[in-house]
């Protein structure tokens, strides 16, 4: 089935769930739509009500769930009541409804801070771009970051070598330092070609879990609270 026949399926009328996310918050709000259009691949919503509709934006993927399906789109135009997307394609369920863990963006007045050392090699106290139970992610110059990827590949020589686990210190701003035991997974360079995202699945104890725990729940009531203010 092509994505026009797909979009045949949107019923006018009929509320669907259209998700995106907001300080890697998940965000999903029932909306009616408007009108189809598939050739086009738009799809009006009615926006009016809607208490969450400052954060649909092209700074962030969105998408429409249909049955099982997701679309992936982006903004067309956000005017008065209406919010009108352009469907890209049909997609498999995204990581914001995969993740089995609840992700935040740290508050820019109380950062959170990495910090690790690999053989005789240690960072500097990192800022966090995101953190979960289950992962962190911290911003490096691409020097930095390559200098660090060459370390991990220097210290096994198997095919997982990137993989090597090594200690990190996470201190969180009022809750206080947890350490956890980290990976690398994903590196990602940055549009403005001057740094690059690490991705850090991590482990830990229970008893820093907790406090990890209590510093995701407080800074998810924050953002939402924030959202809602807009």
């Amino acid at each position: 089935m092509n994505l026009s026949d797909i979009l045949k399926e949107l019923d006018k009328g009929k509320s669907y769930e259209v998700i995106t996310s907001w300080k890697e918050i998940p965000i999903r709000v029932n909306l009616p739509v408007r009108w189809v259009s598939p050739q086009e691949r738009f799809v009006s919503f009615d926006f009016k009500g809607c208490k969450f509709r400052h954060v649909f934006s092209d700074k962030t993927p969105i998408y429409i769930k249909l049955k099982e399906l997701f679309l992936l789109c982006r903004v067309f135009s956000n005017i008065r009541d209406e919010l009108v997307l352009e469907v890209d394609s049909s997609v498999p369920a995204p990581p914001i409804v995969m993740r089995e863990f609840v992700r935040v963006e740290p508050k820019d007045t109380e950062p959170v801070y990495v910090s690790f050392c690999i053989k005789d090699n240690c960072t500097a106290k990192l800022k966090a771009a995101d953190i979960s139970e289950s992962g962190v992610s911290v911003y490096l110059h691409t020097e930095e970051a390559k200098k660090l990827i060459e370390i991990l590949s220097e210290i096994t020589t198997d095919a997982e070598k990137i993989h090597t686990p090594f200690e990190l210190e996470i201190e969180l701003p009022r809750e206080g330092s947890i350490s956890a035991v980290g990976e690398l997974r994903n590196v990602i360079s940055m549009d403005d070609g001057v740094h690059v995202r690490l991705g850090f699945s991590i482990s830990i104890k229970e008893n820093d879990r907790r406090k990890l725990r209590q510093y995701i729940m407080r800074r998810q009531r924050e953002i939402l609270e924030q959202l809602k203010a807009l």
